[in-house]
């Protein structure tokens, strides 16, 4: 049982971390959440179409002739800095809510692994008629079996 972290989150950081966010939050206002329908629907501005927008956007700021009218071009150039600024956000958090989870995924992982061992050694002190080891067993056998196990699927044979 290899053991490949070892970490502690204060209830005090734990506070400062979810106020963070509630910072940020209150930072972020205008933050929207579409549906996946609207998802479907919103012609998206990936990597590949930057440039095509970005040079539009120059070009209509240069040449009124091409340009719908001057408030959207205003809230076009408004929308290119958020764009960009968000983006920025959006790398740091996708990179931040990756650590949380792998780790979040790894101390889980090294807890259910000592539970497995807990069970397999309550199992063979009940075997040697341990006092009080049968009804951990019972016990620990319901919810184990509820779950299924992942011993196959946790650890590769060679």
């Amino acid at each position: 049982m290899a053991n490949q972290i070892s970490a502690q989150l204060s209830e005090e950081d734990l506070n400062a971390v979810l106020q963070a966010i509630a910072t940020i939050r209150q930072k972020l206002p205008f933050l929207v959440k579409l549906s996946p329908d609207d998802k479907k629907k919103t012609a998206m501005l990936d990597d590949g179409r930057i440039p095509f927008a970005s040079k539009a956007l120059d070009y209509a700021s240069r040449e009124p002739s091409i340009s719908p009218n001057p408030l959207l071009l205003e809230e076009a150039q408004k929308d290119s800095t958020l764009f960009g600024k968000l983006q920025t956000v959006d790398r740091e958090l996708a990179r931040l809510s990756e650590m949380v989870s792998d780790t979040r995924m790894l101390a889980g992982a090294e807890l259910y692994e000592f539970a497995r061992v807990v069970y397999k050694m309550s199992k063979i002190s009940a075997s040697l008629d341990v006092p009080g080891t049968k009804s951990i067993v019972d016990d620990l056998g319901k919810l184990y079996a509820a779950n299924g196990s992942t011993t196959a699927a946790a650890k590769p044979t060679v």
